[in-house]
């Protein structure tokens, strides 16, 4: 078996421990310019210390750092398709509403089609029934004029030949044709009486039909109306489901980015030990609280 991380992670935290030694000791055997406050160090020998303490890094640093940048393109992406979501659902939303008026509109103009071929049917049935009763009693009239004219031609001829045997007959017969005119007259009224309640009937019913088609139309309308106001809930609905997951994302970042900056402001915060105190630190404790950073850093 390998060496475990953590006893890895406290040998480079060792290394890098006395590299930084090392550093402080170039710095301190540096000479001190008076009246300055400033010291004058090798150059050669701190690039070099630096580079040593820059090469003991641990690998975690360069992975910390590869999973900041995976975050930042995860929020990208987040946020991109987010965008994307919010346009389909808005272009859905415009789709269904017009599809409904379309709908609406295409069934309220055919309703309407269908009220005003009945009513001109209805109508063209009602002039051909008036004009087909009018037809019989013309044809019925001429009959009665005709037979009226023969007969009283009949008449006339039996009144020069029986001036005053039939003069009697004649007045009866005379009296007779003229309430069978009457009667034929008065038939004449009932029935074109009767022809014009038969239209006003077929208007009464044009008119009861028209207002249901209207009522019907409204109706569609309604159904339009409650479709585009279902259609903007949902929506509505939608938006703020992505406005929720989005902001607690956001604070799930947020809270990533609070423990990683409070990881790094208490390492920073950290007394320098002395190297004699660096010396004699429990190597248990440092391990402990480097393998409880990079479980951190993991989690992260």
């Amino acid at each position: 078996m390998g060496p475990s991380p953590v006893s890895s992670s406290s040998k480079e935290l060792d290394v890098m421990l006395d590299q930084l030694d090392q550093l402080e000791e170039i710095v301190l055997q540096g000479l001190r310019l008076p009246l300055t406050g400033m010291l004058l160090v090798d150059e050669d020998d701190v690039i070099e210390a630096l580079n040593r303490i820059r090469e003991s890094f641990p690998p975690t640093f360069q992975q910390a750092q590869a999973l900041i940048d995976q975050r930042q393109d995860y929020l990208k992406q987040t946020q991109v398709q987010g965008a994307s979501i919010i346009q389909q659902v808005k272009d859905k939303r415009e789709q269904v509403i017009q599809q409904s008026v379309q709908e609406g509109e295409r069934r309220a103009k055919q309703v309407l089609a269908e009220a005003a071929a009945q009513r001109d049917m209805m109508l063209d049935k009602a002039r051909q029934a008036v004009a087909q009763q009018e037809q019989v009693l013309q044809k019925k009239m001429e009959q009665t004029e005709q037979q009226f004219a023969a007969r009283r031609s009949q008449l006339e001829q039996e009144y020069i030949i029986r001036k005053e045997e039939q003069n009697k007959q004649l007045e009866q017969r005379r009296l007779q044709a003229l309430q069978e005119l009457e009667r034929i007259n008065q038939e004449k009224v009932r029935r074109k009486e009767r022809a014009q309640r038969e239209v006003e009937d077929m208007r009464q019913d044009m008119r009861t039909l028209c207002q249901k088609a209207h009522a019907h139309c409204e109706e569609l309308a309604r159904q339009a109306t409650a479709t585009r106001q279902e259609a903007d809930h949902y929506a509505r609905q939608v938006l703020d489901d992505l406005s929720n997951k989005l902001r607690d994302l956001q604070q799930v970042v947020c809270a990533t980015r609070q423990g990683s900056g409070s990881a790094a402001v208490s390492a920073h915060d950290r007394p320098t030990a002395t190297p004699r105190q660096r010396t004699t630190a429990p190597q248990g404790t440092v391990a402990t609280t480097q393998f409880r950073a990079h479980e951190d850093r993991r989690s992260a």
